[in-house]
């Protein structure tokens, strides 16, 4: 299928440019795709460190967070991420939430830090994640950061 250019007419048939119709909706289920697929990269789809009703609350919190940055209401997410982190702090979450909003934002470097952190998680219990669990955060960072890959 050929990709839809912002000015083209939108597919759905409204006769409106592309980018004034369904294009935030297909750019937000995309989104919350990756967002998915990030997470279901984790070994199972729970964390053992808590039980179900916690990793529904979790789940719950984190998907509010990503909301938040896909509304553009910044400073709501940053609160609310650095809540997930406060309340969850033994799991990737947060630092997770808080990279894509500083990514979102424009903040390159705070992001991949908080990739970094991710990473940290993943390399401290290397068992309950999926070997290309790092490596999709690693080429996050290295994105974000390409003169320091470039360097090396």
């Amino acid at each position: 299928m050929a990709k839809i250019g912002r000015n083209d007419r939108c597919p759905c048939g409204s006769g409106k440019k592309y980018k004034h119709c369904c294009m935030a909706q297909d750019e937000a289920a995309a989104r919350e795709k990756l967002a998915a697929a990030t997470t279901a990269t984790a070994a199972g789809q729970h964390d053992p460190h808590l039980c179900d009703d916690c990793n529904e609350q979790l789940d719950a919190a984190a998907n509010a967070v990503l909301a938040l940055i896909d509304a553009r209401e910044f400073a709501a997410a940053e609160q609310a991420a650095h809540e997930l982190l406060a309340r969850f702090p033994a799991v990737h979450d947060g630092y997770e939430c808080l990279g894509r909003l500083y990514q979102a934002k424009g903040d390159n470097l705070q992001a991949a830090d908080c990739y970094r952190k991710v990473i940290a998680f993943a390399r401290n219990e290397p068992h309950l994640y999926d070997p290309h669990f790092i490596d999709h955060f690693q080429g996050l960072i290295d994105g974000l950061e390409p003169r320091a890959a470039a360097a090396d």
